[in-house]
């Protein structure tokens, strides 16, 4: 088993004017945590690439791709600028869009080619914000769809799950017709970007394969623990994916500065070895997440959970502490409560 990892420079270029969220201090946190620690012999690096053509016009609009290169390719006059009021470009932003799509494409591949290899793509711009003719939330391509549509075009059969506090709303309008990929998301509601509902479910034939999670505000382990135990693993094992890809938003911390989660460390690695114990193929894409400390710490605990992940005994009883849904942690009674009438309604809606 190998855990593949796409970490790369090329990622710093995309800067911001003046002060911002989403900045290269993010990856460099991590590259550094990634340096001290044993990890770095344990993990098997992969070089970014950028996206070709192809690859990139299987998900964007020909407009769109268009767009982006003309405003801040090679033969740019002036490549900088704002795609919205959240979403910057600078001189080495495309670089490092292209090389963020190809590089969660090289790790996705990797995984899938695999028997029981993961991975994590750890690149900036994050994606699941940037819709098929649209950038957003500081996303300019949709990297993890890029990845998915290379997965399927070997013949993979993939699950998307977002983790990210905010609705992965351009991940899903990509997807939302589409009855071929299974999209999961477990975020924040309501809040940024104002999309997520359970009822929302997926187009004509693709009814289904969309299922939106919406938790309160506040909500931390226990309640995310109710969320997959109850919904989020149920759907997977339903589906059967060769390939799980994460996008993985490190925001839902209790420390993050743009978000009102309480997740901890420790979550982050009960929740991916649940999904884990479904399909160890499972590759992570870098989305958000804000406060340094609280990032870098959580993609090493992540990154230990996949380098060091063993399946369950064939024996093991069911229920066990990482997949039950039950808990005598702290946590408001309210807030437990709120939380299991939401994720009710969607094992209804979903016949779950």
């Amino acid at each position: 088993m190998a855990t593949f990892v796409c970490i790369d420079d090329v990622f710093l270029r995309h800067r911001p004017h003046g002060e911002h969220p989403e900045r290269p201090e993010r990856l460099s946190s991590i590259q550094r945590a990634l340096e001290l620690s044993d990890l770095r012999d344990r993990v098997r690096r992969i070089a970014a690439r950028p996206a070709t053509s192809e690859e990139l016009l299987r998900i964007h609009t020909p407009d769109y791709v268009h767009d982006l290169e003309r405003r801040m390719g090679p033969n740019a006059a002036t490549a900088s600028g704002w795609m919205d009021p959240d979403t910057y470009y600078g001189p080495g932003s495309y670089d490092a869009a292209l090389n963020a799509a190809g590089g969660a494409i090289e790790v996705a591949l990797r995984v899938l080619r695999g028997q029981k290899d993961n991975g994590f793509a750890l690149i900036r711009p994050p994606g699941h914000h940037a819709s098929r003719g649209r950038a957003m939330g500081f996303c300019l391509l949709n990297n993890i769809a890029i990845a998915a549509a290379a997965a399927r075009q070997e013949g993979a059969r993939v699950a998307i799950v977002d983790i990210d506090v905010h609705h992965g709303n351009g991940t899903e309008e990509i997807f939302l017709g589409d009855p071929d990929l299974l999209f999961i998301s477990t975020h924040q509601y309501p809040f940024y970007p104002g999309t997520g509902a359970a009822m929302v479910m997926g187009a004509g034939m693709a009814s289904g394969t969309t299922i939106n999670v919406p938790l309160p505000q506040g909500s931390g382990g226990p309640e995310y623990r109710l969320a997959f135990a109850r919904v989020v693993l149920p759907a997977l094992r339903r589906y059967a994916p060769d390939l799980i890809l994460v996008s993985a938003g490190f925001d839902t911390h209790a420390r993050d500065p743009l978000a009102g989660m309480s997740l901890v460390e420790d979550d982050y690695a009960v929740l991916i070895r649940m999904m884990l114990d479904v399909q160890p193929r499972l590759a992570m894409v870098l989305e958000g997440g804000y406060s340094l400390e609280a990032l870098s710490q959580s993609v090493m605990v992540a990154l230990q959970t996949l380098v060091e992940y063993t399946p369950p005994a064939a024996n093991a009883p069911a229920g066990s502490a990482q997949n039950s849904d039950h808990s005598d942690e702290s946590s408001s009674r309210g807030l437990l409560e709120e939380a299991r009438l939401n994720v009710a309604e969607v094992q209804r809606i979903h016949h779950l």
